[in-house]
């Protein structure tokens, strides 16, 4: 991890410099103001950032969301950010190990990550008057309604510019870039950092499952029983006090291998709507989570305040998207990589949710979902996929084909490492303190410098076959 000094936000292991843990890093520095000092004995990016709201600044093959400050120092201007008023910010080379930038590396992270960039989109999105009045009225609507009502939802929002979807990689672009300044501070054409997966693996994947309702516990097994038949295992995800709990399934989901985790205590969006009822919920969750010795969460529709989330009493969270703009609560974190809000750590879900896919758009086949898959590979990010195993979910045999075909060409994947939630959220949090765990091995990867552009490369290690 990068030594820091002078302004930091957040949580040093939300840090950009942790996601990418480069060996021997240089020093960062997050200085306000453009005239702040900055440390000339090399080796040193120094992030100086001014005051007021954010902005958003292009420029560099990246988009952030920052407080621009214009830097003082003379050398190099490797790259330009601009403003959508067209003010220009320069990232300055100064040839001695010194690298200034006009905005907070920090900053512009957590803005992505912590979906802080929300209120500066603007967007078609649901009030919150009308997210109260659509779950006081759902359960008298029947299910084609609901459907109905979803549908001309989607059409009507259409895809928004940004978070890109399915994909969107401004913190893989915001990565690289740092990537480049490490470069340059170092004064380097490669240098190794921390690989992202264990054995050198390209991506993790992971399987879950949404249970909303008693067909959904009844089916539980049936799709277990489908992973199984190609090595595969997943989570399922279980509402506390909303319907009856079939514990008898859930046991012998556990002892096949599977992982049970916590879908909340109601299946609505009251444990985020306000702070009083978070509050009021959380001694209730804490008991539903030790029944189900749940070590992981996902809230209902996504309903979320990303900062809450570090007071949830588990070891991970699946609830913040990459992109997701069809869901109650539209956003996401922009990220393939899991992150920490906290001391939980956030493991986005990087798949269309088959209920988007299938029931709202009307895809008939697994095109859009192996896409993806391939796409976040190429990132060397997280594969999440998200289901439900109810009637009108992956209970409809229709739909259940369609993902036995997604897992049919999940398995063809060789370099992607198949694993539970939990153990994907075990080798995070090891890998952050620069380790590795029994049987997966702590691998380097390279930062390069491209010959031209500012985009450092992220190059995997080397396959041992092909020594």
């Amino acid at each position: 991890m990068l030594k820091t000094a002078g302004l930091t936000t957040g949580s040093g292991s939300r840090r950009l410099d942790n996601l990418i843990g480069v060996q021997d890093p240089p020093m960062l520095l997050e200085r306000p103001g453009a005239d702040a000092p900055y440390d000339d004995d090399g080796g040193t990016i120094v992030c100086i950032h001014g005051d007021g709201p954010p902005r958003w600044l292009v420029g560099a093959g990246a988009r952030v969301l920052a407080r621009p400050a214009a830097t003082s120092v003379t050398g190099e201007v490797f790259a330009q950010l601009r403003t959508a008023a067209g003010e220009a910010f320069d990232c300055v080379d100064l040839h001695d190990g010194v690298v200034a930038l006009p905005f907070s590396l920090t900053e512009a992270y957590e803005n992505f990550v912590l979906e802080r960039w929300v209120p500066s989109r603007g967007g078609r999105r649901l009030s919150e008057r009308t997210l109260d009045l659509y779950y006081r009225l759902k359960p008298l609507m029947p299910r084609s309604l609901q459907l109905a009502i979803r549908r001309r939802w989607t059409a009507f929002k259409g895809t928004p510019e940004f978070p890109r979807w399915p994909h969107d990689d401004s913190v893989e672009r915001l990565v690289r870039f740092y990537g480049t300044c490490v470069l340059r501070a170092l004064q380097r054409e490669s240098t190794g950092f921390r690989w992202f997966w264990p054995n050198g693996m390209h991506a993790a994947a992971i399987l879950t499952h949404d249970i909303e309702g008693d067909s959904g516990m009844r089916n539980a097994l049936r799709i277990a029983e489908l992973e199984e038949g190609y090595g595969l295992r997943s989570s399922f995800n279980v509402v506390g006090d909303w319907y009856p709990i079939d514990w008898g399934v859930l046991r012998e989901l556990a002892a096949r291998g599977h992982e049970i985790g916590s879908h909340a205590l109601y299946h609505d969006r009251s444990l985020f709507s306000d702070r009083l009822s978070f509050e009021r919920q959380l001694p209730l969750l804490h008991e539903a989570v030790a029944r189900l010795e749940a070590v992981g969460f996902r809230s209902p529709a996504t309903h979320r305040v990303p900062e809450w989330i570090a007071e949830l009493p588990v070891d991970y969270d699946t609830t913040v998207p990459l992109s997701d703009p069809y869901e109650a609560q539209p956003g996401g974190a922009c990220s393939v990589w899991p992150f920490f809000i906290g001391d939980v750590l956030e493991l986005p879900y990087t798949l269309p949710q088959d209920h988007t896919l299938f029931t709202l758009m009307g895809h008939r086949d697994a095109t859009a979902w192996i896409a993806q898959l391939l796409r976040v590979e190429r990132s060397f990010g997280l594969i999440q996929c998200v289901s439900h195993p109810d009637a009108g979910y992956l209970g409809d045999r229709r739909k259940e084909a369609i993902y036995r075909a997604f897992l049919h060409a999940l398995v063809s994947r060789e370099k992607v490492w198949h694993a539970l939630p939990r153990d994907v959220a075990r080798w995070w949090r090891a890998r952050a303190d620069g380790q590795g765990l029994p049987g997966l091995c702590l691998v380097t990867g390279t930062l390069v410098r491209p010959p031209d552009g500012v985009l450092a490369e992220l190059c995997p290690p080397p396959d041992p076959a092909d020594a």
